[in-house]
């Protein structure tokens, strides 16, 4: 699974995609929204995780917080994104659809709560 920041291009950047995966990558994805839906973990840096091919050395630490405050850019290639538990149980259901069939043609919007949307898509458009 492929993660890159998009800074412009469309009418939708800024976002963050993650696409060029297949069933298995996005049940993982999925296991570690639920980590942080349940709370089993407080932060998880996607970038680092078995799988995630960082672009242009994107890196996303995404974290459990007070409330939902979406993607931020902390840096030139650093991005962190805080949800509560109950947004980050939203998103592992949104990506569900993709853990039986990670369809072409097919995207789904993560979270827009930010200035940085968080995007999933199998061949990366949207």
């Amino acid at each position: 699974m492929k993660l890159q920041f998009l800074a412009d291009g469309s009418q939708d950047c800024p976002l963050i995609r993650m696409y060029d995966f297949n069933e298995e990558e996005v049940v993982r994805l999925k296991r570690l929204f639920g980590l942080l839906a349940d709370r089993s973990a407080t932060s998880v840096k996607l970038h680092e995780q078995a799988g995630i091919e960082p672009i242009d050395g994107c890196q996303l630490n995404l974290q459990v917080g007070k409330r939902n405050t979406g993607v931020v850019r902390r840096g030139t290639s650093t991005f962190e994104c805080s949800l509560t538990s109950e947004r980050w149980s939203d998103v592992a259901s949104l990506a569900e659809p993709f853990c039986a069939v990670a369809e072409a043609g097919t995207c789904q919007w993560l979270n827009e709560d930010g200035e940085i949307s968080l995007l999933l898509s199998p061949k990366g458009g949207w």
